[in-house]
């Protein structure tokens, strides 16, 4: 009796030494997560609540009054909406497309070699440059977009892509989905090459083409990094800001006006932290809300399945 408590007591005890090491090994990395997550959202959640202006000394507790100044104004309405829509449109877009690129630099042809770094080469260059690049590009006066299109005859006017809303977000959107295709592509490809080819080939024995494959085998088999590509897309279209900085600065009229833009506008124009932290707040809200209605519209197994 007294062995078998022995024996017990030290199977405790050796259970109790063992479990302390994942929390000890993952301190470290602990320590981290709340120098680098968690105490920057909590000190722009302090900061949202109170009014810090650089051009005043004191920074006075002033409760939910930044929310209420950013939500009532016009400002804020017009730019939410801008970020739907840039979203929604980009999002899907960035996604179809860089299947598209995916499949086509698995497959084998002349040149493959070269093009891949090509396609790869937008996601290298910052976002900031990008947007000049596609400045030089769109611009109404001078762009190389305009120049090309007169060449050909297309056109006998310059477009003023950049100074009409609607060619302006236009615009705004060609130029981030340039941006995001590359990344999109290598999480894609990265999926497509789990597939068995011999799915493939029974497929193409039973007479099926290129799109019954595509709907058949090729979307059903990486459904979950499709829609993993999606969310990731949709945080970026949320967030982005460097494009439209270099690209139209929030114009013509603030058509092409973020709400990460708008932070910046609150932030370092108008110098008003405290409503750029409420704004930064909404903005977590917001991604995080619309992540939640994209995991809610799709099955629940489709994730644990894959």
């Amino acid at each position: 009796m007294k062995q078998e408590l022995g024996n017990r007591k030290g199977a405790v005890l050796k259970t109790l030494k063992y479990s302390r090491y994942p929390i000890e090994w993952l301190f470290p990395v602990l320590i981290l997560v709340i120098i680098f997550t968690v105490f920057p959202v909590g000190y722009a959640i302090y900061n949202s609540l109170h009014r810090i202006l650089l051009v005043l000394p004191d920074t006075p507790f002033v409760g939910i009054k930044n929310y209420i100044d950013v939500l009532t104004s016009i400002y804020f309405k017009e730019a939410l909406l801008n970020t739907l829509i840039f979203t929604i449109t980009t999002a899907p877009v960035t996604v179809i497309i860089s299947l598209g690129v995916a499949r086509l630099l698995l497959t084998k042809f002349v040149g493959r070699a070269i093009l891949r770094p090509v396609v790869l080469l937008p996601w290298a260059i910052p976002g900031s440059v990008a947007g000049i690049l596609w400045l030089w590009i769109f611009h109404g006066q001078w762009g190389l977009l305009n120049g090309v299109l007169l060449k050909l005859g297309i056109i006998k006017n310059y477009i003023p892509w950049l100074m009409n809303a609607r060619l302006a977000k236009f615009s705004v959107s060609v130029a981030h989905i340039w941006t995001q295709v590359p990344f999109a592509s290598i999480l894609l490809m990265a999926a497509l090459t789990t597939i068995s080819k011999e799915i493939y080939d029974a497929c193409e024995v039973d007479g099926a083409g290129n799109f019954r494959r595509l709907i058949s085998i090729t979307i059903p088999q990486i459904k979950a990094m499709l829609i993993i590509t999606l969310i990731y897309e949709c945080i970026i279209g949320l967030t982005s800001y460097d494009v439209v900085y270099s690209l139209t600065a929030g114009g013509p009229g603030g058509a092409t006006t973020l709400l990460s833009y708008f932070i910046w506008a609150e932030a370092f124009k108008l110098l008003s932290f405290g409503r750029a932290a409420a704004l930064g707040v909404i903005m977590a809200v917001i991604t995080f809300a619309l992540i939640m209605a994209i995991l809610k519209a799709i099955p629940a197994d489709i994730l644990v399945k894959e």
